[in-house]
Order: C-alpha cells, then sequence, then structure tokens
C-alpha cells in the first residue's frame, strides 16, 4: 500500500490511522491520527513511532516484528499518549505488505485505540503471551526444517546403498554367467569341433559298406541275418537324421554360451564400442524361460522390428540391465494383466512386445519397447522414476529398477522416456549417443 493510497482509503474513516515501515517509521497519517497526537501530519511524517513511546521504546521495535512474523491481527500496547492515566494500544490491519524489492522496507497499516492503564495490563500479558506462542511456533518451525533436512539427507544415504546393492547383485549376476559360460563352452566346443569328424567318419564307412555290397552282392546267410537285426538300410538313413540333429544341438547351444557371454558384460565397467541388437539378443535370451508358455500363462510372442544402427560407444554392461530391467517390467505386467483378461480375449489379442531400434538425426539411435498390457494409471506416471517407487506386490519389487536405468542413461548423455494409455499398453523409450561427448 502506497501513502497516497493509504490517504484516500484512511481519510473518511473516524479511527486514527498510521502507515509504517517495519523499522516504524511513520509514511501516512489520517486526519484523525493528527487529531490524536495534536500535530500536524506533516510534523508526523518522517517520525519513528518509538519517539512518541513514553515507556521503552524496544516495545515497538518487538511490535512490528511480531507483526512481520505473524500472518494475524496483532495488538500491541504501549504509552504513546500524554493524558493520565490513559494510552494508545495500536492494532495491526491484516498481513504486512512485503514489498517486491528487498531495499524497499515492508509496510504496516496501524489502527490507533484508546486504553485505560487496567486494559493496559491486560494487553500486555496477551502480548507477552502471544510473543511466547510466536517463538515457540519459530522453535518448532527450526526443528521440523532440520528433521526434514536429517531425513532427506538419510534417505539420499539409503538410495544410494540400495542401489550399490542393486548394482552389485547384477554385477554378481554377471560373473556367474560368465563363469557358467566359460563351463560350458569348453565341453560344447569340444563336442561341436568332433561332431565334424564323426559325420566324415560315417560317410566313409557308409561308402565302404556300399562298395562291399556292390563287390560282394550274394552275401553269406550269416552276414545277411546280421543285416536284417540291425536294419541297416534304416540305419543308414537314421544316422545321418542323428547327426544332423545333433549339429544343430551343439550350435543352438553355442549360440545361448555366446548370449551368455555378451549379457555377462554386466560386471564391466568401462566404455567400449558395440553393437546393441547383440545386447538385446541375449537380454531375451536370458529371459526366454519367462517368455514361453507354461501352465500358468500363455506365453509372450516377441515381435523385433530393428533398423541399421551404428555401433555405439557406451557401457554395454549397464545398457544391458536397462535392458533387462524393462523387458522384465513388460513381462510382469502382461502376465498381471492376463489374469485380468478372459480366454476369448486371450486369444484375439495375445501377449506381445515389440522392439524397434532406430537412428536418428544422425547422433543418436532408439530403442522403443512396449507391451500390449493394459498400461500404467496416469495418476502415477509422474513417478515411475523416482526410487523405491513401484505398483508390484510387497515383496516382489524394489522400486529401484527403472530408476537405476534413469540414472545409467542419463549418465551416457541419452534420455528416457515412458508413455502409457489404459488398454493401449505402455511403452519406453531410450535414446542414446551413438559417441560419447
Amino acid at each position: 500500500m502506497t501513502p497516497d493510497q493509504f490517504l484516500t482509503f484512511a481519510q473518511i474513516l473516524p479511527e486514527p490511522m498510521l502507515l509504517v515501515t517495519s523499522a516504524g517509521e511513520i509514511l501516512a497519517v489520517n486526519q484523525a491520527a493528527t487529531k490524536l497526537f495534536s500535530k500536524t501530519s506533516k510534523a508526523l511524517i518522517g517520525q519513528y513511532l518509538s519517539e512518541f513511546v513514553r515507556e521503552s521504546p524496544e516495545k515497538v521495535i518487538d511490535y512490528l516484528k511480531m507483526c512481520a512474523q505473524s500472518r494475524q491481527m496483532i495488538l500491541g500496547a504501549f504509552t504513546i499518549h500524554q493524558t493520565e492515566g490513559e494510552g494508545i494500544a495500536c492494532r495491526s490491519q491484516g498481513a504486512v505488505i512485503q514489498p517486491r524489492s528487498h531495499q524497499i522496507p515492508a509496510i504496516n497499516l496501524l489502527r490507533l485505540e484508546k486504553r485505560t492503564k487496567n486494559e493496559f495490563v491486560v494487553l500486555n500479558q496477551k502480548i507477552h503471551a502471544l510473543s511466547q506462542e510466536i517463538q515457540q511456533r519459530q522453535r518448532i518451525q527450526a526443528e521440523l526444517a532440520q528433521s526434514n533436512e536429517t531425513l532427506k539427507h538419510t534417505l539420499i544415504k539409503l538410495q544410494s546403498a540400495l542401489e550399490a546393492v542393486q548394482t552389485e547383485k547384477m554385477s554378481g549376476l554377471g560373473q556367474l554367467v560368465a563363469g557358467i559360460a566359460h563351463e560350458i563352452n569348453n565341453p560344447i566346443t569340444f563336442i561341436h569341433g568332433n561332431l565334424r569328424y564323426a559325420s566324415g567318419y560315417y560317410n566313409d564307412l557308409l561308402n565302404l559298406i556300399q562298395l562291399y555290397q556292390q563287390e560282394f552282392p550274394h552275401s553269406s546267410q550269416k552276414i545277411q541275418q546280421a543285416i536284417d537285426d540291425i536294419e541297416l538300410d534304416f540305419m543308414q538313413e537314421d544316422i545321418k537324421k542323428l547327426l544332423c540333429s545333433m549339429q544343430m544341438g551343439a550350435e543352438r547351444i553355442a549360440e545361448i554360451v555366446k548370449s551368455l557371454r555378451n549379457f555377462s558384460r554386466l560386471d564391466e565397467a568401462k566404455f567400449k564400442v558395440v553393437d546393441i541388437h547383440q545386447g538385446l539378443e541375449a537380454t531375451l535370451m536370458i529371459l526366454q524361460s519367462r517368455l514361453k508358455p507354461s501352465a500358468e500363462y500363455s506365453g509372450i510372442e516377441v515381435i523385433k522390428e530393428y533398423g541399421e544402427l551404428p555401433l555405439i560407444y557406451c557401457s554395454p554392461g549397464q545398457i544391458n540391465q536397462v535392458f533387462m530391467n524393462i523387458l522384465n517390467n513388460a513381462i510382469d505386467a502382461l502376465q498381471e494383466t492376463e489374469k485380468l483378461r478372459s480366454p476369448e480375449f486371450r486369444q484375439n489379442h495375445p501377449n506381445r512386445i515389440w522392439i524397434r531400434t532406430e537412428k536418428f538425426n544422425n547422433c543418436y539411435i532408439a530403442i522403443r519397447i512396449k507391451d500390449n498390457g493394459n498400461g500404467i494409471s496416469t495418476e502415477i506416471q509422474h513417478q515411475i522414476f523416482n526410487p523405491f517407487f513401484t505398483t508390484k506386490p510387497v515383496g516382489q519389487g524394489t522400486g529401484l529398477g527403472l530408476s537405476i536405468s534413469y540414472q545409467i542413461i542419463e549418465g551416457h548423455g541419452g534420455q528416457i522416456n515412458m508413455r502409457s494409455e489404459s488398454g493401449w499398453g505402455t511403452e519406453f523409450s531410450i535414446e542414446l549417443p551413438i559417441e560419447q561427448g
């Protein structure tokens, strides 16, 4: 409130009114106030309220401080009138007006009231009690602020500790997978390598048998009996199929071992140039048992729409961890959704996960992982990357997977986003730079 606005407002009022700064400087007075002080407005403006106090001037300063600290109207009592046995009480009119600039003092509107000596005693008691209440509130607020700060630091430490545990857990998984892959790799390499020689030996023996049959078409009865017993013609065809099946099985195991070794990069911290598709395939291989149909679930179809991607410079173990977290969440969501859908609906809308990759802007690649579950409620979508937030039942999730994924992608100079609609599903979009800045 400016002095001009005050005069327009206060001149018509019969009560004495003052406009003062937080320091007690009088900025404006109305006519009723000039009559009370028996002074002209020119003589009052620029003076300090404390100059008129007959008792201790500190009371005025304390009163104005209380006005600034409290949002309610405050009554102050100090004698600033010459009449014996009477004094003037000040009442703040509403909250203190805080200016935009800190260089300009706050302004308070005061209404003056005549009070008797006995009323002053009661007023001072009330003011003392109010002052103690305000001080108590300030102490409580300070304690609460300190407690909140302590809790904030504790939460940060707890989050860091749990993230370290999660990272160590994933690192341990990577080491375990690497060890298993190494142990399997040796014997399967031996089997896979020897199958080639076994196939060659079989072909040589088969050719030798056929040569004997050509050179000695009339074998003895004993030999003919042995040929009939072992079903030689069937054996010749079946061994071919058997060796072919063994070859395919060995190659499949070799692929699994390769995927395990790729996924075991979880324990690698350094950045290197990698193929993102290899990381996706390795993660899908690890999750293969959860994707297959079972007695409880109908299985999940993974649709891959891979684009042409360049090799990117990143920490492969950390990026694989992000893929694992997102794909695990998608599988969990589809399994929970399946419980709520009818058999007819599941037949017409089978569980699916789409994985799309593409290059854009010549500097970034994008990986989009989408499921066709029920989606995430709009009310909680803004919390999805918060630490410790989870929609899973107690004991089934820590609420750290997506939070850690967010930090990993952010640490790579990329970004991760989520969009979800009811009945449409959920899609996570990951953007990563091809080269680190």
